[in-house]
């Protein structure tokens, strides 16, 4: 008997440090996007005010950069429980009341997720052929963030369902305080 639960635990935290990996991966690729995104702003001042750079539309790859850093960021946000949510009246109310509302939060959310995701897959599906002018890249580069980001909230968020039917806590960052 103790032999399941034991499993059950290795498996749960072999979840765990999976998307911990994963969550490392994305932070690296909001660091690239970052870094790529100050490089195309930076060379628009440059080719306006001192040389011709040969990039023909910087401001549609910046847009499509800052479409992608949004939904990365927001993925890992909800992975660390960072999301944005009203929470008036659930801090008067009992602990064990918070967890139910909790859990049911997370379940709404995942079934709102896979919804948007397969919406977001028609959508990258439709802009595959329309070219994003200037670039020569598809409209379904924006679009694909979504589906992608959809993709990592249902694996974060089945952890957070996961966790928290085990009674396990879940991953946080650390709350800074202010001075």
């Amino acid at each position: 008997r103790a032999h399941p639960r034991r499993a059950k635990a290795a498996m749960i935290d072999f979840l765990d440090k999976s998307l911990r990996v994963v969550e490392r991966a994305l932070e690296w690729l909001i660091a690239f996007l970052v870094i790529a995104l100050v490089v195309i702003v930076a060379s628009q001042f440059v080719d306006r005010h001192f040389i011709t750079l040969p990039m023909a539309a910087p401001d549609a790859y910046a847009r499509i950069l800052l479409v992608w850093l949004t939904f990365v960021g927001f993925a890992l946000a909800v992975k660390n429980g960072l999301n944005i949510r009203v929470d008036l009246i659930d801090a008067h109310l009992p602990k064990a009341v918070q967890r139910v509302l909790e859990y049911v939060f997370d379940v709404m959310m995942l079934v709102l997720t896979g919804i948007i995701g397969i919406n977001g897959w028609r959508l990258v599906e439709i802009g595959h052929d329309q070219e994003r002018l200037g670039t020569g890249m598809s409209e379904a580069w924006p679009s694909a963030a979504l589906f992608v980001t959809c993709i990592l909230l249902a694996l974060f968020l089945l952890l957070r369902i996961v966790l928290r039917a085990a009674g396990r806590p879940l991953p946080r960052h650390l709350q800074v305080e202010a001075d």
